[in-house]
């Protein structure tokens, strides 16, 4: 057996104190100090480590969060984007409707064409503040044209609502505009300048827009009628009228009570007499009307 290990104490006052371990158990305490140093070194490599993958799973977390937000304005540009061209395209159409063109300064933007994507950032995907920059401008450039295209559609509007476009009286249409056989000689064609709408005596007439009442009076093969002025060269005529509502220079309203149906003047019974015309030309009426 070999001998034990001699471990020696010495006090601070000079007194020595001498112990005998056994090997093993010496050899045991040397193995667990070296085991708990290994351990704390692991430990702390391990420690060290965790702290680096720690950093960068927050560093990943970040750039998908920032990845889902790109993504996200990425999809609200491209709504946007889209958006304005449909203004665009919308825009246009109207102005083709109304036969004009934008002014240049107006135009300048949409003849550009389509948007164009924003310059890629060196990875290749593109700049959102770039991209929103360049929509801010879009909708710059498309402000005025609005304005602008909102000043023609109110005239229009004005326009369009000093035109007769609804009908007077209803009932069946006994005669329409054109050319007819004539009622007093059927074997004699003539033009019929306006619609002919049966209509029970005494039903009421009303104004299909507002005007001026330019005539209301009793006229040869007329008898009792009503003519107004709608403005830029649009007029209507009102014939063979049991009673005249109405009187010269007044201003009616659409709605207004022109006068009764009758059978005033050339007539082959109660009916009303529409005339439209454009530049003092009789015009078919049906242009101007919905379908009944």
């Amino acid at each position: 057996m070999k001998d034990p290990f001699s471990l020696i104490v010495v006090h601070g006052d000079g007194a020595v104190l001498r112990f005998n371990l056994p090997r093993w158990i010496a050899y045991a305490t040397l193995g667990l100090i070296g085991a708990a140093g290994l351990a704390t070194v692991g430990l702390s490599s391990g420690y060290v480590v965790l702290l680096r993958e720690s950093s960068r799973r927050a560093a990943l977390r970040q750039r998908a969060d920032d990845q889902r937000v790109l993504d996200s304005l990425e999809a609200r540009i491209a709504a946007v984007r889209s958006e304005i061209a449909t203004w665009r395209t919308l825009h246009d159409k109207m102005w083709r409707a109304f036969g004009l063109v934008a002014s240049p300064d107006t135009r300048t933007q949409a003849d550009a064409g389509p948007l164009e994507a924003s310059a890629p950032t060196s990875g290749g995907e593109p700049l959102p503040q770039a991209e929103l920059d360049l929509l801010a401008t879009s909708v710059a450039d498309e402000g005025p044209r609005l304005r602008e295209l909102e000043h023609t559609v109110g005239r229009m509007g004005k326009l369009v609502s000093s035109l007769p476009l609804s009908w007077p009286v209803t009932g069946r249409i006994d005669s329409d505009y054109g050319m007819r056989r004539s009622p007093w000689n059927r074997s004699r064609s003539e033009h019929h300048d306006g619609l002919d709408i049966g209509s029970p005596p005494g039903t009421p007439i009303k104004s299909p827009a507002a005007g001026t009442v330019v005539a209301a009076r009793s006229n040869g093969g007329y008898g009792k009628n009503v003519m107004l002025d709608h403005g830029n060269g649009v007029k209507s005529r009102y014939a063979h009228l049991k009673k005249i509502e109405v009187k010269t220079g007044q201003r009616v309203e659409k709605g207004d009570v022109l006068g009764l149906v009758g059978s005033t003047g050339r007539s082959t019974g109660p009916h009303l007499h529409y005339e439209v015309l454009v530049q003092d030309k009789p015009v078919n009426p049906r242009d101007f009307l919905p379908q009944p």
